[in-house]
C-alpha cells in the first residue's frame, strides 16, 4: 500500500481509521485487567522460603488457584530506598526487564531480618529507621517509618500476574503476559493536625516483571534526589534554548524564514530559535532539504547565526521506504529495521507513506543513527542546526491504536508490546549523543522529543504533543507540566497558542504570558491553521506578546540557575505549592498555580474575559509581592487579584533573591554581557538569600574544566553581600550589577554604601518609596564575580 507524497494527511486525527482502532473494551489483556479489579487477592508469600543472599531477600509467592510460584526480591538501596521485584520463578522464556534506564548499579544495603509474628517477616536496613513488613497471607507488603505505614503494596489485595504460557499452534499471535500491582501510599501530612492523605495506585503492565523502587523521602525534595540517583538529573540545557522559540507547521522556504525573522526584529520581540518541520526535506526524507523550497540551507543558517540565533529541524524514526534515499538504503542492508512477526521489515504508513522503523532499542542502530549528525554527512547542516524527535511513540498511521504492532520484532527478539514505552528514549538518547559527537565533546545539545520514559531527562526537553487551541488545553497545560517536573523532566512546555485550530486574540496572549513562565517556551501551530506569528494581532495584541516574551528574558539569570540546580541536585523548576509547603493540607488541591523554584508564584490567567483571579498564598509565616507592583500580602491566604489582559499574577516570596537581566537583546547570544539587577524581597525577618549561576552558555567546560560562577546573595541587617557559592567555579565575567530594589524594608535609609574587596567604600544614590516600602538602587557598577556588600542604615 503506497500513499502519494501529494496525498494530504489530516493532522486532526493523523489518519486514524476508525474502524481498526481499538478501544479499551477490544483489548483482551485490559479486559482480564478490569475482572480481577473486581476479585480480592489469592496470593499468599511462602515464608518458610526464605533466603538471605549479599544484596536481597528472597521469597516464594504462589496464587491459591494456580499454584504457580512466583520470586519476590526485596532489596535495601543506600538513601532510603527499597526495591520490590517479582518474577515468575521458571518461565518459559525469560521475561523483559528494562535496561539503560537506571544511571548504574544501584548500591545495597544489608536488610536484616527482625522479630515477627507468625506469618510475618519484617526486615529492616542497619539504622532501623525504615522497616519492610511482609505479610504472608494475604500477600501485603508495608513500609514502616516510626511505627507508621507509609507505603503498602497489595493492600487492596489486586495483584494479578499472568504466567507465560505455551501459545496455542491455531493463533497467528499469542496474547502475552500482564502484570500488575496496586500500591496504597500512605502517610503523614501535618504531624500537628494527624492527618493522613491516602492515594490508591493501580498500575498495569501487559508483559515483563514488576519491578519497583520504592522512594520513601521523607520529604519531596528528599523523594527527588532519591528518584535522580537512580535514573539520572535534568541535562544542563545550552543557553539558548531557554529563550523563545518560533515554530510552525511549516515554514514555506527561505524567503519565508528570513520574513518571519526579520519580523521579530522589527517589532522588537526576541527571540532565539527558529524551527523547521516536515516539508523542509525532500518529499519527507528526514536529513535532506527540498532543493527548491530550501535550496541553500546552509545560507539560511548564517543568517540566523548572524543574529546569534539558531535552527531545529525535525527528524522521525520512520523512514521512507526508497532504495534511493541513503538513510533508508544504509539501514536496509544492515538490517537496521524493526522486523515484523515473519522476519521482514515491518512497513507502515506515517508522513512519508509507506515506511520502516529504525530499531534504536539496537545499540548498533543508535551508533549508527548518531553518525547521521556528522556535519559531513548531513549535508547543509551546521553547529547552529539542532533536533526535534517527534511521532517517535512510535506513530503508524492506519495501524491499530495508532502505533507499531505488538508482535513487531526488535533488536534480542523481543516483541514491540515489550518495549513500547522505551522506544522514544532511545530515540533522543541517539539523537543527542549525535548533537555531541559531532562537536567532538564540546558542545551541548539540545533535543526536544514527544515520547519519552523515565530518564529521558539526561538527553534533553519534552513537550505535551498536540494540544488545541482552546481555553481548557491552557488551563490543562499546567498540572501536565507540574506532573512531568515531580517525575524529574524539568525541561518541559506545552505549545504556545495550540496547535491545532486558531486562537483567538485573547487566548493567544493568555498563552504567552503563561508560556514565558514555563520551561519550555515554544509556539506552533499546525499547517491547516491561520499563521499567528505575534504581530499578526494587532497593535495592542502585540505589545501585549511583546512584554511577556520579553519579561521571559529579563528572568533569563533565575532560569539558567534553576536549571543547573536541577542538573546538579535534582530539584524540580516547575513546583507544585506541596512541595515547598508540605505540610499545608491546602496545597495538594493546587493545580492553578505554582512555584518556579523557591523563589516565584505564578498563577497563569486560564478563564477568557476574566477582571478578577483568586490567588492562594501559602505560609503562615511567609510574604509575597506583587513583582509588578511590590504590594505586600502574608500568606496562609487567598487574595482576589484584579487582571486586566496585562496581567499576569506572579509573587516573589519574601525572603528571597532573583537576578534579573535589565537590557534585553534580539537573542540570549546579545544578553552575555549585559547588566544584571536584583530583586530583593525581604522575609517577616528582614532577611533574604538567592544564586546565580553563570558559565559559557554553550559547551561542557562548566563540567570538564570547572569554568563556572556560582554566587550567593544574603541580606542580613541591612548588609547585602554578593559571596563565592562554590569554590571549585573560576570563570570571568564582565557582567555588572547595576540595579537592586529592596522589597519591605520598612523605614527609610539614611544612607547607602558599597563596600567592595578592595575596601574601597562608594556612597550611593537611593529612591525610597514609602507607600510601597521599597528600595531602589540605580546606576551601579558592581561586578557579579567579585565579592561586595551594599550597607543599608
Amino acid at each position: 500500500m503506497e500513499v502519494s507524497e501529494k496525498e494530504e494527511i489530516s493532522v486532526e486525527d493523523e489518519a486514524v481509521d476508525k474502524n481498526i482502532f481499538k478501544n479499551c473494551s477490544k483489548i483482551a489483556f485490559y479486559r482480564r485487567q478490569k475482572q480481577q479489579l473486581s476479585k480480592k487477592s489469592t496470593y499468599q508469600a511462602l515464608l518458610d522460603s526464605v533466603t538471605t543472599g549479599k544484596d536481597s531477600t528472597r521469597f516464594q509467592i504462589i496464587n491459591e488457584a494456580t499454584k504457580v510460584p512466583l520470586l519476590a526480591e526485596v532489596f535495601g538501596i543506600e538513601g532510603n530506598i527499597f526495591r520490590f521485584k517479582i518474577n515468575e520463578e521458571t518461565p518459559l522464556k525469560p521475561r523483559y526487564e528494562v535496561p539503560d534506564v537506571i544511571t548504574s548499579k544501584p548500591r545495597t544495603v544489608r536488610l536484616t531480618s527482625c522479630s515477627g509474628d507468625t506469618g510475618n517477616l519484617i526486615l529492616a536496613d542497619e539504622k532501623g529507621d525504615l522497616k519492610c513488613h511482609i505479610t504472608a497471607n494475604p500477600f501485603k507488603v508495608d513500609l514502616v517509618s516510626k511505627e507508621e505505614v507509609v507505603m503498602s503494596i497489595n493492600s487492596l489485595g489486586q495483584l494479578y500476574f499472568e504466567h507465560l504460557q505455551i501459545p496455542l499452534e491455531q493463533r497467528a499471535t499469542r496474547e502475552k503476559e500482564n502484570a500488575s500491582i496496586d500500591t496504597s501510599q500512605m502517610g503523614p501530612v501535618d504531624a500537628k493536625q494527624k492527618s493522613k492523605s491516602r492515594t490508591d495506585v493501580h498500575w498495569m503492565s501487559e508483559s515483563g516483571i514488576i519491578d519497583i523502587f520504592l522512594l520513601t523521602g521523607p520529604t519531596p525534595f528528599d523523594v527527588f534526589k532519591q528518584y535522580s540517583s537512580l535514573t539520572g538529573t535534568q541535562a544542563m540545557p545550552p543557553l539558548f534554548s531557554l529563550g523563545y522559540h518560533q515554530c510552525r507547521w511549516n515554514y514555506e522556504d527561505e524567503q519565508d524564514v528570513k520574513a518571519v525573522d526579520a519580523g521579530f526584529d522589527k517589532h522588537d520581540i526576541p527571540y532565539d530559535v527558529m524551527w523547521l518541520d516536515i516539508e523542509h526535506t525532500e518529499g519527507k526524507r528526514y536529513f535532506t532539504w527540498d532543493k527548491k523550497r530550501f535550496p541553500n540551507p546552509k545560507r539560511m543558517q548564517e543568517l540566523l547565526r548572524n543574529k546569534k540565533r539558531k535552527l531545529v529541524v525535525i527528524s522521525d524514526p520512520h523512514i521512507k521506504i526508497d532504495p534511493d534515499y541513503s538513510v533508508y538504503a544504509m539501514a536496509k542492508e544492515q538490517g537496521y529495521f524493526v522486523r515484523n512477526h515473519g522476519g521482514g521489515d515491518f512497513e507502515g504508513i506515517c508522513w512519508p507513506g509507506l515506511s520502516s522503523y529504525l530499531d534504536f532499542t539496537n545499540p548498533k542502530v543508535r551508533e549508527w543513527y548518531s553518525g547521521l549528525f556528522a556535519f559531513s554527512v548531513y549535508q547543509g547542516s551546521t553547529d547552529i542546526l539542532y533536533i526535534w524527535n517527534d511521532m517517535n511513540e512510535p506513530s503508524v498511521f492506519r495501524g491499530p491504536e495508532q502505533t507499531m504492532h505488538k508482535n513487531a520484532i526488535h533488536h534480542g527478539n523481543w516483541e514491540h508490546r515489550e518495549l513500547h514505552n522505551i522506544y522514544g528514549f532511545y530515540q533522543q538518547k541517539a539523537t543527542a549523543e549525535g548533537l555531541i559527537q559531532r562537536s567532538r565533546g564540546k558542545e551541548r545539545p539540545f533535543v526536544l522529543t514527544r515520547s519519552f520514559f523515565a530518564g529521558s531527562q539526561k538527553y534533553g526537553a519534552v513537550w505535551t504533543g498536540d494540544n488545541r487551541a482552546k481555553w481548557s488545553y491552557l488551563k490543562i497545560s499546567i498540572p501536565m507540566l507540574l506532573t512531568l517536573s515531580v517525575t524529574g523532566i524539568s525541561f518541559c512546555g506545552a505549545d504556545v497558542g495550540g496547535f491545532v485550530g486558531d486562537p483567538e486574540a485573547e487566548l493567544l496572549v493568555r498563552w504567552y504570558q503563561a508560556g514565558a513562565y514555563q520551561p519550555f517556551f515554544r509556539g506552533h501551530s499546525t499547517i491547516n491553521s491561520k499563521r499567528r506569528e505575534p504581530w499578526l494581532f494587532g497593535k495592542e495584541h502585540t505589545q501585549l506578546i511583546r512584554e511577556a516574551i520579553r519579561e521571559r528574558y529579563t528572568l533569563l539569570p533565575y532560569w539558567y540557575c534553576l536549571f543547573y540546580c536541577a542538573h546538579v541536585t535534582a530539584e524540580p523548576i516547575m513546583r507544585p505549592l506541596w512541595v515547598e509547603f508540605p505540610d499545608e493540607l491546602e496545597t495538594f488541591g493546587v493545580e492553578d498555580e505554582y512555584m518556579l523554584g523557591s523563589a516565584l508564584l505564578v498563577h497563569p490567567v486560564t478563564e477568557p474575559k476574566a477582571t478578577v483571579v483568586d490567588v492562594f498564598l501559602p505560609g503562615s509565616n511567609e510574604i509575597w509581592y506583587d513583582s509588578k507592583t511590590f504590594a505586600s500580602w502574608e500568606g496562609a491566604c487567598t487574595v482576589k487579584i484584579p487582571v486586566a489582559l496585562d496581567t499576569i499574577p506572579v509573587f516573589q516570596r519574601g525572603g528571597s533573591v532573583v537576578p534579573i537581566k535589565t537590557t534585553i537583546g534580539k537573542s540570549t547570544g546579545w544578553m552575555t554581557d549585559s547588566p544584571y539587577g536584583l530583586r530583593v524581597a525581604l522575609s517577616t525577618k528582614g532577611s533574604a538569600v538567592g544564586e546565580l549561576y553563570l558559565d559559557d552558555g554553550h559547551s561542557f567546560q562548566y563540567l570538564q574544566k570547572q569554568q563556572f560562577l556560582h554566587r550567593k546573595f544574603c541580606f542580613c541587617s541591612g548588609v547585602l553581600s554578593n559571596s563565592c557559592a562554590d569554590e571549585k567555579g573560576h570563570y570571568t565575567s564582565k557582567c555588572v550589577v547595576e540595579q537592586i530594589f529592596v522589597l519591605g524594608l520598612k523605614k527609610q535609609p539614611s544612607s547607602v554604601t558599597t563596600h567592595s574587596s578592595d575596601g574601597k567604600d562608594q556612597p550611593v544614590a537611593f529612591t525610597y518609596c514609602a507607600g510601597t516600602s521599597t528600595l531602589s538602587l540605580e546606576n551601579l557598577s558592581l561586578n557579579i564575580g567579585t565579592d561586595w556588600e551594599v550597607h543599608i542604615k
